[in-house]
Formats: C-alpha cells, structure tokens, sequence
C-alpha cells in the first residue's frame, strides 16, 4: 500500500511539474519601429496564430492589443513611446497627437501601425521609397485580350499604365512600359526589357474574366535535376526576390481591399512572366463585369489604389531592412 501511495505521489509531483512548465512558457513577441519626419512604424511580430487570434484596438493616440495568451515582450530597441504590458494585453501610449492605421502581414507574421502626424501631408514625408518602376500593359496588337462595351481588355491596361507612369514621373520616379502603344510582344520580350532595366518593382496590368480583383505572385516549384543547370535558369532570378514579391502582392491586396471595399482573389501560380523576373513581381487582373465601367473615373481610383500600395510596400520593405540592421 505505501509503495502504490509512494507512486502515484510520485506521478503526481510530476504532472504538477510539468504543468508548470507549461503554464509558464510564453510567446515572444517582438517590438519593432522606425521613425522619420512626421511618420512612425511599428511593427510587432510572433507567431503566425498568435498574430491571427490578435485583436487591437485605437482610441485617439492610444493603442491596445488583445493577444490569445499572455507573452513575453522583446523590444529590439528603446522605443520613443510607452509601452505598457499586463497579462495578455499590449498597451502602446503615443505622446502626440496622430493618425494610426494598422494592418497584418504574413512571413513573418506580424501587426504594423502606421503612425502618422496629421499637419503634415504624406506625400511630404514618407514618399514613395522605391526609385525605379517596369509597368506592363498586358495585350496589346493583334491580343485583345478581354472584350466588352466596344472596349478592350489591351487599351483600358495601357491607359492605366500610362496615368500610373505620369503620376510616378513627377514624383522623381524612373518609369519604364513594356509598350508605349498598341503594340504586341511576346512574353520573352517582356521579360528581357524588364530585368535589363532592373526595376524596384514589376507589375503587369489585366482584366480578368470575373467580377473580382485578382492578385498573382511567383511560384517557384521544386525540381529534381542539376543545381548546376537550374542556377542559370530564368527562374533563379526571381528565387531571391519571392519574399519581395510576396510583401508587394500583400500591400496590394490590404490596399484594394481597403479601397474598393471588395475581396480579393490572391493566387499562387508558376506564370513564366513572374518567375522570369529579377525582381520583386506581381500581376493584378482588374474585375469584368457587365456593372463595370472603365471611365476615366474608375481608372483613376485604380490608379490611387496602386499607388498607395506601392507607399505601403516601400515603408515595409525599407523599415524591414532597417529592423535587419538593428537600426
């Protein structure tokens, strides 16, 4: 009898133990931020289900972030605002008044809060920080592509990439079209132009044949053979840009969503024309619809969603590049 009292007394210490142990394992978090004039960005990263299960919250210049579970917190440097832990909850204090605006990303998984100081315009402060752009107007020649309304899928594409260029060029951008006109090339051709150029960022321009926006990033699938021989493929040049590629067509996606109020399709697919690329790439398809008009109207509000994408994926990128250099 003392020897069974003796082992489950035993077993029992054991299971507390472990407990325990359990109980006291937290998840890091990581806190990370850049600042320049008139702009802040905070970016807290863990794993992808706690940042999924988060919830967070603004009331004027404060910030609360409800995780699933309590965590430990690992600022990367001393942040200029306060912070605020308690059990499972985040409190991020702003000392001025500002405009906070927070979206989540994937690989790593993370928050981000874009901070911005109300006075001063955003074009004056963050800017687009990416110097050089390829946009390509898909179709074009003899390739309509889709038709509808006495339009075509070739001309809307280039008006598009034509208004986006202009825009870019008076901010200082180096912008080039894969065509200028209504013109045919081939996917090789494309491909060639762009990464002669060696752009910050490839976008190529379509219509889709459904009512919804769609976003196409590189695939890159896993074949047996020579390393040798795969390193001189085209397909290695986009290899090193896919985490690149993959931050552009999140922008996109949060920014449009944002926009248009609509969800948007994201696909994974290994399209020779993105996987070529030696940069970061993407594809978006506008939506068909008989409900649809491509006015001028409409064009430009694609035009603004671009853009705004392209702001939101440059301060992710370089922020990025700072939090890597312990900035």
């Amino acid at each position: 009898m003392k020897k069974k009292i003796i082992f489950f007394s035993f077993v029992l210490i054991i299971l507390i133990a472990g407990f325990n142990v359990y109980a006291q394992k937290k998840t890091e978090v990581f806190l990370k931020y850049s600042k320049q004039e008139g702009f802040m960005r905070i970016v807290l990263e863990s794993e992808e289900s706690f940042i999924t299960k988060s919830q967070a919250n603004i009331v004027s210049n404060q910030i609360k972030i409800d995780f699933p579970d309590s965590f430990s917190l690992t600022p990367l440097k001393t942040p200029p605002f306060e912070v605020v832990q308690a059990n499972k909850t985040l409190t991020i204090n702003i000392k001025e008044k500002a405009e906070i605006k927070t979206f989540k990303l994937s690989s790593p998984a993370r928050i981000v809060f874009d901070i911005k100081s109300p006075d001063i315009h955003p074009e004056k402060t963050s800017g687009i920080l990416l110097n050089s752009f390829v946009i390509d107007a898909g179709h074009g020649g003899y390739d309509f592509g889709i038709i509808f309304r006495e339009k075509n899928e070739k001309d809307i594409c280039l008006d598009i990439a034509k208004e986006l260029s202009n825009y870019l060029v008076k901010k200082g951008k180096k912008v080039f079209l894969t065509r200028k006109v209504d013109q045919y090339l081939q996917i090789s051709e494309r491909i060639s132009f762009t990464n002669i150029r060696k752009p910050d960022v490839f976008i190529s321009l379509h219509i889709s044949n459904s009512g919804k926006f769609a976003i196409y990033k590189p695939y890159l699938e896993d074949k047996a053979g020579s390393e040798t021989l795969n390193e001189y493929s085209l397909e290695m040049k986009q290899k090193k840009y896919l985490s690149r590629s993959k931050e552009l067509a999140d922008s996109l996606i949060n920014v449009f969503k944002e926009e248009f109020k609509e969800q948007i399709v994201l696909r994974e697919m290994p399209l020779p024309l993105l996987n070529s690329i030696g940069a970061p790439a993407v594809m978006i398809e506008f939506p068909y619809s008989q409900f649809i008009m491509y006015d001028q109207q409409r064009k430009t509000k694609i035009v603004n969603a671009l853009i705004k994408a392209f702001l939101v994926y440059g301060q992710t990128h370089t922020s990025l590049e700072y939090f890597n250099k312990g900035i």
